[in-house]
């Protein structure tokens, strides 16, 4: 909340009255801000990594159980797809990577990265329902 503080004190002379609220420009600062802040802080990791954010907290033993069951068959079926796709997925949809940044980071066209996440989820699917 500081640095987005910060952010609205030292740029304050850029707001424009354009017919949105003030409310609605130190929001998308605060948004913005906390964003920042968790792509610069952000690190690859496995899905086992993930394991203990699957259950909800305070959860009894057995949903906590149920979500380690889970996300070891995400595992196994994540394991079954090439590494760049399983990159792609796990960049995506685990450490909240766009799409632009994954093609950027694989070195692909955008629509690329898009056909290969549509693909693998595919294959996710069709692991999962075996």
């Amino acid at each position: 909340m500081q640095d987005a503080y910060v952010k609205i004190w030292a740029h304050a002379g850029r707001y424009r009255v354009t017919g949105h609220s003030p409310m609605t420009w130190l929001i998308t600062i605060a948004r913005n801000t906390a964003i920042d802040r968790l792509r610069a802080r952000r690190m690859h990791r496995e899905i086992e990594d993930y394991h203990e954010g699957l259950a909800a907290p305070g959860g009894n033993p057995e949903h906590i159980a149920l979500a380690r069951s889970e996300a070891g068959r995400i595992q196994r079926c994540l394991e079954e797809l090439e590494q760049d796709r399983r990159a792609a997925i796990t960049g995506a949809y685990l450490d909240g990577l766009s799409y632009a940044e994954l093609a950027a980071r694989a070195g692909i066209p955008l629509n690329t990265m898009r056909t290969w996440l549509r693909r693998g989820l595919t294959a996710l699917r069709e692991c999962m329902t075996r």
